[in-house]
C-alpha cells in the first residue's frame, strides 16, 4: 500500500513480466504472446479480487487466489487462430503444435462475423478437447416514453 510506484504490483506490472517470464521458460515462449497475456489478466483478477474482498471488510472467507499448476485451458484473443472459411475448422498457428482442428457440435459459431469473435479458448477434458467462442453481443434497447 505504501511502497513507492516503481515496486507495486498492478496488472500492467504483471504483463510485464510475463513477458520476462517468456525468456525463461521454454513452454511459455511456444505460446503466442496475447495468451500470454490472458494468463496473466486471469492471475490479476484473482488477486485483485482478493484484495478487494480484504478492503470491505468480507464477512467468511476472503477468496485467496489459488494458482493452479497444471493449467488446462489456454485463451486466445485476436491473434494466434484462425477459423477456416467453412467455419467448421479452426487452426492455431503458435509454436505448440497444435495444427487444425475439426469443431464438432451444434454450429451456432456461423451466425457471426469474423470481426465478432473476441477470444478463443481451448480446453482440455476428461474427454477431450473443447473450444469455446467468445463473442462480441450488441444489444439495441429502444425506450418509448410516453408523455
Amino acid at each position: 500500500m505504501d511502497a513507492p510506484r516503481e515496486l507495486k504490483i498492478d496488472r500492467f506490472a504483471l504483463n510485464k513480466y510475463s513477458t520476462e517470464l517468456r525468456k525463461e521458460f521454454p513452454f511459455a515462449a511456444e505460446l503466442n504472446s496475447m495468451a500470454v497475456q490472458s494468463a496473466a489478466e486471469r492471475a490479476w483478477f484473482a488477486i485483485s479480487r482478493f484484495y478487494d474482498n480484504c478492503k470491505s471488510n468480507k464477512s467468511g472467507k476472503k477468496g485467496y487466489p489459488r494458482f493452479k499448476k497444471d493449467c488446462r485451458s489456454v485463451e486466445y484473443k485476436t491473434s494466434g487462430w484462425k477459423l477456416h472459411q467453412t467455419r467448421r475448422r479452426i487452426t492455431f498457428t503458435n509454436k505448440k503444435g497444435i495444427g487444425e482442428l475439426k469443431l464438432l457440435g451444434k454450429w451456432d459459431i456461423q451466425s457471426y462475423e469474423l470481426n465478432d469473435i473476441k477470444r478463443v479458448r481451448l480446453i482440455r477434458r476428461v474427454d477431450g478437447y473443447y473450444a469455446q467462442f467468445c463473442v462480441r453481443n450488441c444489444q439495441k434497447v429502444s425506450i418509448n416514453s410516453h408523455p
